[in-house]
């Protein structure tokens, strides 16, 4: 009864977003018109390729509008800033997919790790794959003939990206500086029925710097109230002729903690193209994080770009060993449908999974330990019965019989020696 109580609750709070959302874009077409004209257009924009470098892939990152150069709440920081990866709290494996604009989709898989044994480093790795199906139809609704085929294909795009990070400086009232490093490649994929010969690779790096540190804090914590970075994302080219720029820019964002569960971060995105033409606009993002309960937080987060505005909202529920997150963004491709720009994640916190497999170990040592016990190997016993604790030192119950078991042979051991004579 307790466990249903307590899913149904969070199932409740979900639905509430969910039905939050809903309202924001009731308003329908009068509000598309609206924003469409205070926001304007970008002369500049669309002139890269890979844009799927620029598309979020789910998770805070996605919920907080891209408000992250300072920021590691999850594996997220492996498309804001790189150097995030020291700062991450815990192992993370992620699954996410996004209902990105009608009826393209972008996939996300990606693991975070933070080594037990030297915890200033961070690696990361992640895949995206964006998958957008297309018919082409001529002016009398038929499908459209290209090439003596029908145009019908599909456009892709596959970006898998490694990144690395080492925190400098850290101590108890400094939380560090971080820098951090990611290599990508990417691959676009274009049915020769709808193009031929616009296929390519693509090569790109990161650049970045993160640091914690306290200031003007008012609440009791071991964790930094503020945070620093600057990144510089996708410096690289695609290999084709007649190459577009890929979307290059720099970022510059804070993160401010005024109370422990509440967190607000802002970024100043600057755009620029390693070919020199004039790049999109700058743009500004601001999000923020808080944690309502143990195991409930919601994000929301709005991006001002000149013609693509962008508001976020979302909501993270963590169960037993993992967390289901949820997104929602409203923005000027948004349709007026169920389910329309959502994205779901599925994050397995592998921290936790790991004491688990740890746990499974320690037991079967540990009985395994009770049955040489049992059967008089008692060197045997002693065997298992460390190995139980070199993995779990907390485990009780091993050391009391370990000290059973060498008392019981020095027992025996003053027996055989009394014996002899």
């Amino acid at each position: 009864g307790g466990i249903l109580e307590a899913f149904m609750k969070r199932l409740l709070f979900v639905l509430g977003i969910l039905t939050v959302a809903s309202f924001l874009w009731s308003d329908g077409n009068d509000a598309y018109a609206t924003a469409s004209d205070w926001f304007g257009l970008d002369p500049n924009a669309g002139q890269n390729s890979f844009l799927t470098l620029t598309i979020p892939g789910g998770g805070k990152y996605e919920g907080m509008a891209t408000a992250h150069t300072a920021m590691a709440l999850d594996e997220g920081y492996l498309e804001s800033n790189p150097a995030g990866g020291s700062f991450l709290p815990n192992t993370i494996l992620s699954f996410s997919h996004v209902d990105w604009i009608a009826d393209s989709a972008l996939e996300t898989i990606a693991f975070a790790y933070r080594p037990e044994k030297n915890e200033n480093f961070g690696i990361g790795f992640n895949t995206k794959f964006l998958h957008v199906p297309f018919t082409g139809y001529n002016d009398w609704g038929s499908q459209y003939s290209r090439y003596g085929s029908s145009a019908v294909g599909w456009y892709t795009e596959l970006i898998a990206t490694a990144a690395v990070s080492y925190n400098f400086l850290q101590s108890f009232y400094f939380g560090g500086v971080s820098v951090g490093a990611s290599l990508k490649a990417g691959y676009r994929g274009v049915s020769a029925s709808l193009e031929p010969g616009q296929s390519a690779m693509s090569l790109m790096g990161d650049f970045g710097i993160m640091t914690r540190f306290n200031f003007l804090k008012t609440y009791a914590a071991r964790d930094m109230n503020w945070g620093a970075g600057a990144t510089i994302k996708n410096l690289g080219a695609e290999f084709i002729d007649n190459p577009d720029p890929l979307p290059t820019y720099a970022s510059l964002g804070l993160s401010y903690k005024p109370i422990r569960p509440l967190t607000i971060a802002l970024d100043f995105n600057v755009p620029f193209n390693l070919n020199g033409e004039t790049a999109e606009k700058f743009s500004i993002a601001a999000g923020l994080n808080a944690e309502i309960a143990s195991f409930v937080s919601a994000h929301s987060g709005v991006l001002i770009k000149t013609g693509k505005p962008r508001f976020t909202l979302g909501a993270d529920v963590s169960l037993k060993n993992f967390t289901i997150q949820t997104n929602y963004t409203l923005d000027l491709a948004s349709r007026m449908e169920l389910f329309d720009r959502m994205s779901i994640a599925i994050k397995v916190d592998m921290d936790t999974v790991k004491q688990l497999l740890i746990k499974d170990d320690v037991q079967d040592l540990y009985l395994a330990g009770l049955d040489a016990y049992a059967q008089g190997n008692l060197s045997v016993a002693i065997g298992y019965f460390e190995n139980t604790l070199s993995l779990d030192p907390t485990f009780k119950p091993a050391r009391e019989m370990l000290a059973t078991a060498k008392e019981a042979m020095n027992l025996e051991e003053e027996l055989r020696n009394t014996l002899s004579y």
